[in-house]
């Protein structure tokens, strides 16, 4: 997978989370614990995604790094 795809995959959840959070306004929501726990499962699986997807591309550029300076030293 390359950089430019997880970058629209990191700005897919971002926006997910941009959605999520906005349900946030409404002042019923943690008065509803059902609606509350909904909330909360689906702003935790958008974070984790994000921030998988965010460390599989420094993953990437680490071992480009990586192997930028293998292919110097040979």
């Amino acid at each position: 997978m390359s950089i430019a795809r997880l970058t629209n995959v990191a700005v897919g959840y971002s926006k997910a989370m941009d959605a999520i959070s906005a349900q946030a306004q409404d002042p019923t929501l943690v008065e509803d614990p059902a609606r509350l726990a909904i909330f909360q499962q689906q702003m935790f699986y958008a974070q984790s995604g994000y921030t998988m997807t965010a460390r599989a591309m420094q993953d990437m550029n680490n071992e480009d790094k990586i192997l930028s300076e293998m292919l110097r030293d040979a």
